[in-house]
């Protein structure tokens, strides 16, 4: 199954690759800019057991092997059932009550495995979110912006040259950096998308984060700037003017965390829409797992209609 999981992943990959490549043909935008990093997928998201962040849960307590059990207290002897360290001959009740725990203790892993729970998994008793175990949360949220926000192409660039890439505090630091920016611009937005996912497990998180950056950095032929793993590359390749007006900037937001963030959804109103950037500036370090943050055009001469947005962008909706 897991070799299925994986497979299909890819392959969903492929598709969203595809789809990027066929939107590229449009007479859009040439150049795009792009910075982050998937520095906590590397690390198994540092809640994940070994071997298991493919998408597997161990539940705290659970072993897996001949018998279920934690350090060396359960055991599961063949032919004569359960027993506890020491105490075996406490008579069959206690086998009943150890067989229970067992059971409610695989209960709780299939149902966490399957990302059960409905709207409220990955939360606490109360509206706390709380981290699951090898569980990944992913979003993406797409804005563009009038051409009164044009300064946001520089800043974003500034972010992508001289942030820090190689540690989860730095992406936390440009996740900020970014969702102020375009707080500050919040009145130039004309359109907006976003959509959420998950649980996910690490291993179709991390996938689908890919797809989706790999999908828009396909969309524009020269990325002018990538800002990745601490590392700067710029094009040399000659800027054009566009032959069309530059009247909006796209920017795609992508973020996967180890908790579920509350308020996300796809904002229809200004107020909804600075509730989510306000949500996604204030992750922590230890809860962001990736990030990517790519704009087009990146040149200040390239060229952005409306018609072209409406074309390329066909999920956006006006705010």
């Amino acid at each position: 199954m897991k070799t299925l999981g994986r497979a299909l992943s890819f392959l969903l990959l492929l598709v969203v690759l595809a789809a990027g490549l066929a939107g590229s043909a449009w007479a859009g935008p040439r150049s795009g800019a792009s910075f982050g990093g998937r520095l906590g997928f590397r690390s198994g998201g540092g809640m994940s057991s070994p071997g298991l962040s493919g998408g597997g849960y161990r539940s705290p307590g659970v072993g897996y092997g001949s018998g279920y059990g934690s350090g060396s207290h359960f055991f599961f002897f063949p032919g004569l059932g359960y027993g506890l360290g020491g105490f075996g001959t406490l008579g069959p009740l206690l086998g009943v009550l150890v067989v229970g725990l067992a059971v409610v203790s695989i209960a709780r892993a299939v149902r966490a495995s399957r990302g059960a729970g409905g709207p409220d998994a990955g939360y606490d008793g109360g509206d706390q979110a709380v981290p699951m175990p090898g569980r990944a949360y992913l979003y993406r949220l797409q804005l563009a912006l009038g051409r009164s926000a044009r300064g946001i192409q520089d800043r974003l660039a500034d972010f992508a040259a001289k942030g820090d890439t190689s540690t989860e505090a730095g992406l936390a630091a440009l996740l900020q950096q970014t969702a102020l920016e375009l707080l500050r611009e919040k009145d130039a937005v004309r359109y907006v998308g976003g959509e959420a996912r998950g649980p996910l497990s690490l291993t179709n998180a991390e996938t689908a984060m890919n797809g989706l950056a790999l999908a828009e950095r396909s969309r524009f032929q020269v990325e002018r700037l990538r800002g990745s793993d601490g590392r700067v590359v710029r094009s040399e390749a000659p800027a054009e003017e566009g032959k069309e007006a530059l009247e909006l900037v796209v920017v795609t937001l992508l973020a996967a965390t180890r908790t579920p963030l509350e308020k996300f959804d796809r904002p229809s109103s200004p107020e909804e829409l600075t509730a989510v950037l306000s949500e996604l500036g204030g992750v922590p370090p230890d809860a962001i797992l990736g990030l990517e943050v790519i704009w087009t055009p990146a040149d200040p001469n390239d060229s952005m209609t409306e018609t072209d947005v409406m074309t390329t962008y066909p999920e956006l909706r006006s705010l």
